[in-house]
């Protein structure tokens, strides 16, 4: 009856703790997102609801990075708090082992690993896909935004696009003048009596469908000029370079495409002797191995939060931040390696999961034996002996 008490009481002082430190995290990864379709808004004159239709399918994808982030700092705030105030000290006199208050925290970790799964497994993959398609109508609305009648438009890399006549309300454009200076070996002049822009989803690229035109292409490797003449032609092109990033990582398709297909396809790839394979390999295991750091993450916090006492809360915060911050460039590392093929998928995906595993395992073994660390003076008493170490004697205001 007591441990359950006590187990619902560091329950509900988790759950909310999680929820606030989820609204925190999830916030701050969105902002840079924020910022730059806020000026879209701004400058460009795309409507508000599609900005944030694209925030809400960028949301899973966020989500399965904050979910574990809060579930590491709020096992690790509660306890923190449960040991400024003494609370441990007196369970642990009254017969009450750390180790039994896990058990609250592991209920509460399979749950947090879930809601990863949630999102990483199911949520994520699907809200990619339509949020291709919204970032295509978003680059097809800002250009149709950005040309005009009788107006030079340079909004698109490498291209300078001229129209002569535009009716209102309607999408065909007449007297088109488009010059290519995309490759560096050759310019392009296109000029055409009509054109209409269109989207190519397959590509994730913008079309202009040119009709009854000729094509002039410079070559200033060869000083020469050929001319073509065309009744339709399509001109593939970039949507932006503010969304350069997200086409490069979603043109194969792997972060749009369900759980269920990715090693399909990776096998599929292998034996058409297609490249890129083993990113799909590398995707499979990615999106099993957040949920599984979410619940790593919640367990860990309980050793952290029990071994510090300060009275600065937000001394939890900055703890938690740094773990989860080295758990990731361990993580980033690693991916990196996968990519290059350095190493196989599975070490490179799961070595970070591994390594807090370790460190888990080895805090909690020794979870009853912690004596409370006041971080404050446990710098204060570094910093004395790197001074006596290299001669400076005692630092100023230090108190021994």
């Amino acid at each position: 009856m007591r441990h359950g008490i006590i187990n619902t009481s560091i329950l509900a002082e988790t759950v909310p703790a999680f929820l606030v430190n989820l609204m925190v995290f999830t916030f701050i990864l969105l902002m840079a997102r924020i910022m730059s379709l806020t000026d879209l808004v701004i400058n460009k004159g795309v409507g508000a609801g599609l900005m944030l239709r694209i925030l809400l399918l960028v949301l899973p994808k966020m989500l399965s990075l904050s979910v574990p982030m809060a579930a590491l700092l709020a096992p690790l705030t509660t306890f923190l708090r449960m040991s400024v105030d003494s609370e441990l000290t007196v369970l642990k006199s009254s017969g009450v082992s750390l180790h039994q208050l896990l058990t609250p925290i592991i209920i509460f970790g399979f749950g947090a690993a879930a809601l990863t799964a949630l999102f990483s497994l199911w949520l994520a993959p699907s809200a990619n896909l339509s949020f291709r398609a919204e970032i295509l109508a978003l680059a097809k609305a800002r250009a149709d935004l950005a040309i005009k009648e009788q107006v030079f438009v340079r909004d698109f890399p490498g291209l300078t696009i001229y129209v002569g006549q535009l009716p209102a309300n309607s999408e065909t454009m007449a007297n088109v003048v488009i010059n290519d200076r995309r490759s560096p070996y050759e310019n392009t002049i296109i000029v055409a009596r009509k054109g209409l822009l269109d989207i190519d989803p397959s590509e994730n690229l913008l079309l202009f469908r040119l009709t009854e035109g000729v094509i002039d292409r410079f070559y200033s490797d060869r000083q020469s000029v050929d001319s073509i003449f065309f009744d339709t032609y399509e001109l593939k092109v970039s949507p932006g370079a503010e969304f350069e990033a997200e086409n490069q990582t979603m043109s194969m398709g792997r972060q749009d495409m369900p759980t269920s297909m990715l090693l399909l396809e990776a096998q599929r790839r292998r034996e058409a002797g297609l490249g890129f394979a083993n990113f799909f390999v590398l995707e499979w295991h990615r999106r099993w191995a957040f949920p599984v750091a979410a619940f790593l993450m919640s367990i860990i916090g309980v050793p952290l939060g029990a071994s510090f006492r300060t009275k600065g809360r937000n001394f939890g915060l900055f703890i938690g931040l740094v773990i989860f911050v080295l758990y990731y460039a361990v993580f980033s590392l690693t991916w990196t390696f996968g990519e290059a093929e350095v190493l196989p998928p599975l070490p490179a995906v799961w070595s970070s999961n591994i390594l807090a595993l370790l460190v888990t395992l080895l805090l909690i073994k020794d979870l009853n034996r912690t004596a409370a660390i006041d971080p404050r003076e446990t710098l204060r008493r570094l910093w004395l002996a790197i001074s006596r170490k290299f001669g400076q004697g005692k630092p100023r205001g230090a108190a021994l």
